[in-house]
């Protein structure tokens, strides 16, 4: 063999060595690729399948910039924006969730069961105006402009403190409810759309950001302000849009921009029933009465889980 000979040939042994290292680099990042995809929440076309997790997995939330964006700064005014995926709008029972209908707002907390919201008690228990019991309605997570990305539910045991069942003392204007999705009882709400932390006895003033559903906009609000004592076992939230329908609204502390998580601390309501104007609102204080309430709740069997 010649030296020119020699020389091609060693030239096409080295590419051909570069292509199949090429090729092994390839099929390697490839494959971890569809690792990281497996780690994907389920779509809801598998809502039903009883997958164990670590913990609430959920799905993407928009968290909007006013209150989780890097330049974010307290203010006293809101903004809509599409909705989170743990917080959304209370509807009426009847014939499926209509626009216009949504009357209250909740959000999703931890529990075992991964099937808790919270709101507030005087939008499913108003004793003042006769009611007996807990009215029944639907909790659509993540509502806006008419659309239900992530179900209907619809509670199948609702807790409220006595104190406020029998005269309505707003020291107790918080009510649990353990939710089950229409069609899919077997559905885990945290699964599909994470939850919200909660915290008690939280010391005040603190900045949080607040959500509601005004009855009057298909989009939710947000809001990042101070919560400040307004009396001992009750907190006022200054911030304008909060008009009905925004009863029962959390109140984040140290709400991520990435996923939407915080701190659950209040609920729009206690004190006039959340407030008379939409630019005051108002909550009960999170302490060992609403405490035990959150553990009684979270307490509650899952149902329909075998």
């Amino acid at each position: 063999m010649s030296q020119t000979q020699f020389r091609i040939l060693a030239r096409t042994l080295g590419v051909l060595a570069f292509g199949v290292c090429f090729a092994l680099v390839l099929d390697y990042t490839t494959g971890s690729r569809s690792d990281q995809l497996s780690t994907t929440p389920l779509s809801a076309t598998h809502r039903s399948l009883p997958v164990p997790v670590l913990a609430p997995v959920g799905a993407p939330a928009q968290v909007p910039a006013v209150v989780g964006g890097a330049g974010a700064t307290p203010g006293t005014s809101s903004s809509a924006f599409v909705g989170m995926p743990m917080i959304g709008a209370v509807f009426p029972t009847g014939e499926g969730v209509h626009p216009g209908d949504h009357y209250c707002t909740a959000s999703v907390v931890d529990s075992p069961g991964g099937d808790l919201i919270a709101t507030a008690a005087h939008c499913v228990d108003d004793p003042g105006n006769g009611s007996t019991a807990p009215a029944p309605f639907l909790f659509v997570p993540g509502y806006h402009d008419g659309l239900a990305p992530y179900g209907e539910w619809t509670p199948v045991k609702v807790l409220i403190d006595p104190h406020w069942s029998s005269n309505s003392n707003p020291d107790y204007d918080i009510a649990f409810a353990v939710v089950q999705e229409v069609g899919h009882p077997k559905a885990r709400l945290a699964d599909m759309v994470g939850s919200e932390g909660i915290s008690f006895d939280t010391r005040l003033p603190a900045v949080v950001s607040g959500f509601g559903y005004p009855a009057s906009s298909e989009q939710p609000i947000a809001c990042l302000n101070t919560l400040k004592p307004f009396q001992p076992t009750q907190s006022e939230f200054d911030c304008a849009g909060f008009a009905n329908g925004s009863s029962g609204g959390p109140l984040l502390l140290g709400v991520a921009p990435g996923t939407g998580r915080g701190s659950l601390v209040g609920v729009i309501g206690g004190y006039e029933e959340g407030g008379l104007t939409p630019e005051v609102s108002y909550a009960a204080a999170f302490g060992g009465s609403v405490q035990a309430l959150y553990r009684q709740a979270a307490a509650v069997p899952i149902p329909n889980s075998s």
